[in-house]
């Protein structure tokens, strides 16, 4: 193939070099590419072309986007001494792959690629990967970059709980994730979205997005797993927010262990400034495992005596394994309107005999809030002036300020 920047014309490199051999989504990935980078911006070769390509491209200008469709043997070592290659001559590396298993992902990652990303799902990943290459680049960093996630974070956890089926926990989950995103994205901050009820855990469902394959693979191995692993099964939501679904199958909740959740909690803190955990209502081995890494631990009830008698359990069981009850953020979903006396004077007699404070009373949304996970979308989408989303804002806020409360009186102490 005649390149025009070959033969010393090196102004005319492109901004991306495509080695696509083999690779069966090459005519859409064309059109995503040509809507990143431009038609003129980019460039496809093939694999045998790679030393004559590397040896004459502009590096300050120029990366590179290696695509795999299988992940056979041979394919994988190709595509390992090709990424080589490309680290000797100083270039970056994009993997774009389709559903490859997470040993030959963390064959390819350790052999030098600075970036992935899963296609042609979830939307966006290709064009986040992309902006990821290009800040590296403008930083002046080179080689490897730390798999696309930028530098170790020490993201705060946010558990969500629900003390009963119906409670609306993953409602709150999933909004209160996506209030974080919204408020914290313009300062570069990054948040996740965990659905940690393996068996019938519905953050899919109520975000529309694929639950992946590679999902069984990361939690049936979650103690062994790195964080290319880690960042392979998350889908992503509007380009903004990451998700790990429950996986297509249900499986049993015991499927991990305490060390196996403290990994993937650990990943997820130090890849995300924020992570909100949707618990199971069932508590497992592993269920004060994820309590004790929490900054705060919302839970959800409801005004009945089944809510009320499991809230009592709950707190029952915090205070007989010397667990902090300061990290517990009580919620009242479908609480009483403001108008209702007789409604608050039962919210007060409820707090007063569970021996807790209601720190945030939550609104019945009505039927748009079950339209809006019918549909796929968080109420700021779907029915942005709900009463419920606006108590979710409140408390995206409080998450907020408290760890920025958090921040500051770390920074005296070490001041001091």
């Amino acid at each position: 193939m005649a390149l025009p920047f070959l033969g010393g014309s090196k102004p005319d490199s492109p901004e991306a070099v495509v080695f696509s051999d083999g690779f069966v989504e090459i005519d859409a990935l064309a059109e995503d590419l040509d809507s990143e980078i431009g038609p003129e911006g980019w460039v496809e070769v093939g694999n045998d072309e790679a030393d004559e390509v590397f040896g004459d491209v502009t590096r300050e200008r120029t990366f590179v986007i290696l695509t795999l469709s299988s992940d056979t043997a041979e394919t994988v070592e190709l595509a390992s001494e090709l990424i080589r290659k490309a680290n000797n001559a100083d270039l970056f590396v994009l993997l774009v792959c389709g559903d490859i298993s997470t040993r030959s992902m963390h064959t390819l990652m350790r052999s030098g690629a600075a970036e992935f990303a899963p296609y042609p799902e979830p939307a966006g990943a290709l064009a986040e990967a992309i902006n990821n290459i290009r800040v590296a680049r403008a930083q002046g960093r080179r080689g490897k970059t730390t798999t696309g996630m930028g530098a170790r974070r020490e993201g705060k956890v946010i558990g969500v709980y629900g003390v009963a089926g119906g409670v609306g926990a993953t409602t709150i989950a999933v909004n209160l994730a996506w209030e974080l995103t919204t408020l914290v994205r313009k300062e570069g901050r990054r948040v996740a979205l965990l659905d940690f009820n393996f068996q019938y855990g519905s953050i899919a469902t109520y975000l529309d997005v694929p639950r992946r394959e590679a999902v069984y693979e990361l939690v049936s191995e979650a103690g062994n797993m790195d964080e290319t692993a880690f960042t392979q099964a998350l889908s992503i939501y509007r380009d903004r927010l990451h998700v790990l679904t429950a996986p297509r199958d249900a499986l049993p909740l015991d499927i991990v262990s305490p060390p196996d959740v403290q990994n993937m909690v650990r990943l997820a803190r130090e890849s995300f400034d924020y992570v909100v955990i949707d618990m199971p209502q069932a508590l497992m081995n592993w269920s004060e495992t994820v309590y004790s890494a929490s900054d705060a631990f919302v839970v959800s009830m409801e005004i009945d005596m089944r809510s009320a008698q499991n809230m009592f359990r709950f707190t029952r069981t915090l205070k007989s394994e010397d667990l902090p009850m300061d990290k517990m953020v009580p919620c009242l979903n479908r609480a009483p309107g403001m108008t209702d006396l007789t409604g608050k004077g039962r919210v007060k007699r409820l707090a007063e005999s569970l021996a807790i404070q209601f720190a945030h009373l939550m609104p019945d949304g009505g039927k748009a809030v079950a339209s809006a996970c019918d549909e796929g979308a968080p109420l700021a989408e779907a029915a942005r002036g709900n009463p419920l989303r606006r108590e979710i804002v409140k408390l995206a806020q409080k998450v907020l300020t408290m760890t920025s409360e958090e921040a500051q009186a770390a920074a005296a102490e070490k001041a001091s």
